[in-house]
């Protein structure tokens, strides 16, 4: 059964912004990493949240992605998925991304 339900909202800081490269078929890509630090409620508690979000753009969001530095503040809206058919890791898909 297929579930088409994927989406992820997350803010953050870039702490890590990799080079800009194209694939075989002349598409941007770059690679990045987003450090994530909030307070979210759960079961009634407040918990410290930190994580750190491996993320990937393509195309036109690659270029808008590498003119970025290291320590900007990105809102990303995207979906998950595994980095590769051999690595199961979870990846950020960014499909938009704003400066914050």
């Amino acid at each position: 059964m297929q579930l088409d339900c994927n989406e992820t909202i997350i803010c953050g800081k870039i702490i890590k912004l990799g080079i800009l490269r194209y694939t075989p078929a002349g598409v941007a890509v770059i690679e990045f990493t987003v450090n994530h630090v909030s307070r979210q409620v759960e079961a009634g508690v407040v918990r410290q949240i930190t994580c750190e979000i491996l993320a990937i753009a393509l195309g036109q969001i690659a270029l808008t992605v590498a003119e970025l530095k290291v320590d900007n503040k990105v809102k990303l809206m995207g979906f998950l998925n595994r980095k590769s058919h051999m690595n199961q890791q979870l990846v950020l898909h960014t499909n938009q991304v704003v400066l914050i």
